[in-house]
Parts: C-alpha cells; sequence; structure tokens
C-alpha cells in the first residue's frame, strides 16, 4: 500500500518554506529557529523509523481482531467494507480515538512520556508539527482496536488513520488567524495553539485531531483568549531527539527511587504530570511578552552543514526506508534506520558544541559508503552510488575538520543556557 506520509514529505517542507516567507511578510523574522526546527523534524524522522518496526504490531493486532470479530460486526454492520459509509464513520470513529489517547495522554503519566515529545519545542510552526515521539504507535493502539471489533476494514482504518494525521500539519502555525464559522466545528490553528499553550488556563484543552466538537461535547474546549507561551511547564533543554524521546522516562525513574511508599512507587505510572512525591506542583502564570526562550546560539558554518546533511540523510534517507518498508528485509531498514537516527542525533551534538558531535560526523562520514553499499548490494547501481556517497562523505569530513574548532571551542552549552536562565 502507498504510504502516504512519505509522499507528503515534500509538501511538508514547501510548505514549512512557504509559512516561513509569510511569516517574514508579517514582520516576524525570527519565527522559525534553525537548532530547533531542525530537533523537531529530527525527532519525526525517528518517529517514523520506529513505525516502520512497531506498525506491524498494531496491523497484524489490529487484522486478527478484525477476522476474529467477524461474526459479530458481520451481523450489526449494515455497510460494505469499502462503501462511502464506511470511510465516514471510519473518519469519525478515528477521530473520536484519537481524542480519547490525547486526552489521556495529557494526564496520565507514561502515556506522557510518549507524548510530551511533541510539546517540547517553544515554538509553534509548521516544522513542530512533525516533531512527534518514538512510542506513540504503541500507546494510541489500544485505543483502536475496538474499530476492528466494529467492523472498520483495515485497510479504511490505516486511510483513515493517516488522514488524520495529515490534517493536524497545517494547524501548526502563527501566520492564520481565527477562521469564524469553522472555529465552531473544524480544529483550527487557533484551537490547537491553545492546547501547546503552557499558560495556566490552557493546560490540558483542545485535545481534538479534526473535529473540535468533541472538546465541546466533553468539557475540554478552551477559547484563544490571549497569546499562548508554548512549550512545557518544565522546560526540555536539549535539541537531542534521543534524549527527548527518553527524558521524562528517566524523570519518572528518578520520582520512584525519591518515593518512600511502594504506592507512590508505582503511582509514578499513572499520576497525572504535575504530581511527585514531595506534591503536586502549580502551575506558574506565564506572559508572552516576557517570557525567555531557552536556546544556544549556533556556531559558526553549523547551519549550511546540517542542512545540507539533513537533506541528504534525513529527508533522502526516511523516504528511501519508508518507500522501500514493504519490500526490503528488517536488516536492511534497520540498517538505514540507524544510519538516519545516528546522523540525527549527531546534528544534535553540533547544535550543542559538544565534542562527541565532532568525533560522531567524522566516524558517521567514515561509515557511510560501506552502507551504502550494503544497501545496494543487490543493485546494479551499486559501484557508482558507492563512489558518489564517498564523495559526498569526504567532503562532510573536509567540512567537519576545518569546522572543528569553531563548532566546540565557542560558548558551552552550559554557559549557555546559564545566561539565558538569568535573563529570565
Amino acid at each position: 500500500m502507498i504510504n502516504l506520509i512519505a509522499l507528503a514529505i515534500p509538501v511538508f517542507f514547501a510548505l514549512i518554506g512557504l509559512e516561513v516567507l509569510v511569516a517574514r511578510w508579517q514582520g516576524r523574522p525570527d519565527y522559525l529557529r534553525f537548532n530547533d526546527a531542525i530537533s523537531a523534524i529530527s525527532c519525526g524522522v525517528g518517529s517514523q523509523v520506529a513505525k516502520v518496526f512497531t506498525g506491524i504490531v498494531g496491523l497484524v493486532l489490529y487484522t486478527g481482531l478484525y477476522h476474529l470479530s467477524e461474526p459479530i460486526w458481520s451481523v450489526v454492520y449494515p455497510f460494505e467494507p469499502m462503501s462511502p459509509w464506511s470511510w465516514l464513520i471510519a473518519m469519525l470513529l478515528v477521530d473520536h480515538q484519537y481524542y480519547w489517547w490525547h486526552r489521556h495522554s495529557h494526564r496520565v503519566n507514561f502515556l506522557w512520556a510518549a507524548h510530551v515529545v511533541h510539546h517540547q519545542s517553544q515554538e509553534y510552526n509548521l516544522a513542530v508539527a512533525l516533531r512527534q515521539a518514538l512510542f506513540t504507535n504503541l500507546t494510541s493502539l489500544p485505543y483502536y482496536l475496538p474499530l476492528a471489533v466494529l467492523g472498520i476494514h483495515p485497510v479504511v482504518f490505516l486511510i483513515s488513520g493517516a488522514l488524520n494525521t495529515l490534517y493536524q500539519f497545517w494547524i501548526h502555525t502563527r501566520t492564520v488567524g481565527k477562521l469564524g464559522p469553522l472555529e465552531w466545528v473544524l480544529n483550527t490553528p487557533s484551537h490547537h495553539r491553545v492546547h501547546h499553550g503552557i499558560n495556566p488556563a490552557y493546560i490540558d484543552k483542545n485535545h481534538a485531531g479534526i473535529l473540535i466538537i468533541w472538546d465541546r461535547l466533553f468539557g475540554t474546549f478552551v477559547e484563544e483568549t490571549e497569546e499562548p507561551v508554548y512549550g512545557t511547564v518544565d522546560v526540555l533543554e536539549s535539541f537531542d531527539p534521543v534524549w527527548a524521546n527518553f527524558h521524562y522516562w528517566s524523570r519518572m525513574w528518578q520520582m520512584a527511587r525519591r518515593a518512600e511508599r511502594w504506592q507512590d512507587r508505582v503511582w509514578v505510572l499513572f499520576a497525572p504530570p504535575e504530581w511527585s512525591p514531595e506534591g503536586t506542583k502549580e502551575i506558574p502564570e506565564v506572559d508572552a511578552s516576557t517570557f525567555q526562550k531557552w536556546d544556544v546560539p549556533l556556531a559558526a558554518g553549523v547551519v549550511w552543514y546540517v542542512l545540507g546533511q539533513f537533506a541528504l540523510v534525513g529527508t533522502g534517507g526516511v523516504v528511501w526506508l519508508l518507500l522501500m518498508e514493504d519490500h526490503a528485509s528488517y536488516l536492511w531498514l534497520a540498517l538505514l534506520g540507524g544510519s538516519v537516527l545516528w546522523a540525527t542525533w549527531s546534528w544534535a551534538q553540533l547544535f550543542h558544541r559538544r565534542r562527541v558531535g565532532v568525533v560522531s560526523e567524522g566516524l558517521r562520514h567514515l561509515t557511510v559508503p560501506v552502507v551504502v553499499g550494503a544497501l545496494m548490494v543487490e543493485s546494479a547501481f551499486q559501484v557508482p552510488a558507492v563512489l558518489a556517497a564517498a564523495l559526498v562523505s569526504g567532503l562532510g569530513l573536509a567540512l567537519v575538520i576545518s569546522y572543528r574548532q569553531a563548532w566546540s571551542t565557542q560558548t558551552p552549552v552550559a554557559a549557555a543556557a546559564t545566561e539565558i536562565a538569568a535573563a529570565r
């Protein structure tokens, strides 16, 4: 089956570029920070890589349950599996179940540990829409399995889910204001800006996917009345996409270790995010006009280097992975997916001015021709592909060596973060 997300990736990047141009026209030259955007998109790349391996689990379970439940839904479900009514019902049910998964993911710690990745950016733009987590595909699965029992065909379910995800891309923008009567029915940029806000009045509101009617029906709707401050209450001071996915699990582990009662150690998994063994934390008031975002100034040469590498490895690698998902072995997919994840982690270390980033990039360039040769072993184009990879990697390695001092000897990330924290 055609992967809709893979086909949409070029469109995503084109729209991100258009959004930046519109923002500049609106007088917002700092609308998108390069390091934050690459970090967000890298999380999305990791999510797609993980989904190649975890998605089969969901597909097998859903398909198996669908066939096992045939005696039930064949009697009570009145429509043909591919009829227009089936598609309409599937879209509504997927959206409804998405609402409840999303709402619970903000109130249950082990679900929040997966979903928090999407909220960590202190920006709000189309790049943030791509900021997805490694494990959400697994945490959302139990919410969608009932649709199999109800008779929603696996293909209809998969496409409906993809369309639900694709719809939510465009609502991650500050360039679009309120949309009149559409605000009553649809989830819009205004409604979703509220959802990403850490203003106390906005916390845990507007969980909708496509239809805002679920929030209106179930009491979680709030109108956008003040400019939101974006991110999470506890700021993730990192551009590392790997740490972004595991830091909250680490935090829960530390809370469990601090807890004196065994009940609290278990409750850590199911408690709301504001809970801790020491007590419930208050959500502080914030003001968008005075709030200072966490950042690290980019070192010389990093922007153009990472941009070029991301176009080749991040974008090209993940599109290749998704297009080959149904045709290649899991060993092949793991080799390509692992190489892409290594690259995204390595670039984050450059953003943080860590010497390990320079070392990692150097080693990665040395391995690229070998990896390409292994991936193209059955192709007639293996030799030219390896030669091209060696040429490009040689150029990349030369840039890493020439820039190594500028990248690793400027103000360390800890000092930069201290300066920003002091300015708050």
